[in-house]
């Protein structure tokens, strides 16, 4: 897994050396999901899994969130007006649509148009089967009515970049075991959850579903 700018930098014939042998697919998916009553897997139905794909279960992770931009209200008006002007001109397709075939900016496609025109892509220097698969993952993922956002409850950033993060780089260092790794990360999230208060918490998540 890696960020949508793979498929972007690995064209660039300035840096990349696997030009046009990068593929991109949505994430993968599982027949299986788990049944919080008990705590165990079980083999997805209609019921369980409304919206899976040939039996297959798809969860893409929408990954940081996005790009956004803020104007502080307190700025001198001629400050406000350069920021909207800035950001006026990003957003535009005439700049943007050039911004996202280019890796180093860290934009991804986000227009509708920018699905549809592959030229942008070929001349940017992809194939049209690369364009077409790079395309079609993101498409894929962003239209999934199974999309996963960014956990989204106060503090989130120790939950996820600092507890879940660090276990995981650790594991992946050989430092720890998979089982201990989830066992870390339980109890770091446990501890902020109770240092900020669990009723808190839950109440923040379930605002965050529409609950």
């Amino acid at each position: 897994m890696d960020w949508g700018d793979i498929g972007t930098l690995a064209i660039d014939p300035n840096t990349s050396k696997v030009q046009d042998k990068v593929g991109a697919v949505i994430l993968p998916g599982s027949k299986k999901v788990l049944d919080r009553a008990t705590g165990e897997f079980v083999p997805c139905n209609s019921t369980r899994c409304p919206h899976a794909i040939n039996g297959i279960n798809h969860a893409p992770f929408a990954a940081f969130g996005g790009w956004s931009g803020g104007i502080n209200s307190a700025a001198k008006a001629k400050v406000k007006d350069a920021a909207y002007e800035f950001f006026s001109y990003m957003s535009q397709p005439a700049q943007a649509n050039v911004d996202v075939t280019i890796g180093i900016t860290g934009f991804n496609p986000y227009r509708i148009s920018q699905f549809e025109n592959l030229d942008l892509w070929i001349k940017a220097g992809m194939s049209r089967q690369a364009a077409e698969d790079y395309l079609g993952a993101i498409k894929a993922s962003l239209n999934s009515p199974n999309m996963v956002l960014d956990l989204r409850i106060p503090q989130n950033q120790r939950y996820q970049q600092i507890v879940l993060d660090t276990a995981i780089a650790r594991m992946l260092a050989g430092e720890i075991t998979k089982a201990q790794a989830m066992k870390a990360i339980e109890a770091g999230w446990e501890e902020i959850t109770e240092e900020l208060g669990r009723e808190e918490q839950l109440k923040a998540y379930r605002a965050t579903l529409g609950r």
